[in-house]
């Protein structure tokens, strides 16, 4: 075959090539995305159950003080997306507990109502003063 015959026969190959591989390739974008927007939700649920168990075991604070607290950081956190998490804090005695529950939706537009699981939860031992042997 000549060299012009292979010209020929080449013509749109990088067309096609590009074609093919663009959709594989914005499917990977896409994931990457939805996977570090559900890293930094749950992060947050995380975060905002550490605190506000950690605001509802502090000396002369409450359950509500700690479950409002938390509430806030996911508010400021997720925005919209806070209100399909929900908090529950228990009062154990000498520790306290604060659950988080809820899900994220996902971005990817052809997953109708997909959504991904998110939760965490916090003991944090209650906050105790004693008097010393001099006071």
């Amino acid at each position: 075959m000549q060299p012009a015959d292979w010209r020929r026969l080449e013509r749109g190959t990088a067309t096609l090539e590009t074609a093919l591989s663009f959709p594989i390739i914005l499917l990977i974008a896409v994931g990457l995305v939805q996977f570090a927007i559900y890293w930094h939700a749950q992060d947050v649920v995380t975060t905002a159950v550490q605190d506000g168990a950690r605001v509802a075991a502090s000396d002369g604070r409450s359950l509500a003080d700690g479950v409002s607290y938390a509430q806030t950081l996911l508010t400021a956190g997720l925005g919209p997306s806070a209100q399909g998490v929900q908090l529950k804090a228990v009062d154990g005695g000498d520790a306290v507990s604060v659950t988080a529950q809820g899900q994220l939706r996902l971005i990817i537009p052809w997953a109708a109502d997909a959504r991904l699981p998110l939760g965490a939860q916090a003991i944090v031992s209650k906050e105790k003063f004693r008097a010393g042997p001099n006071g």
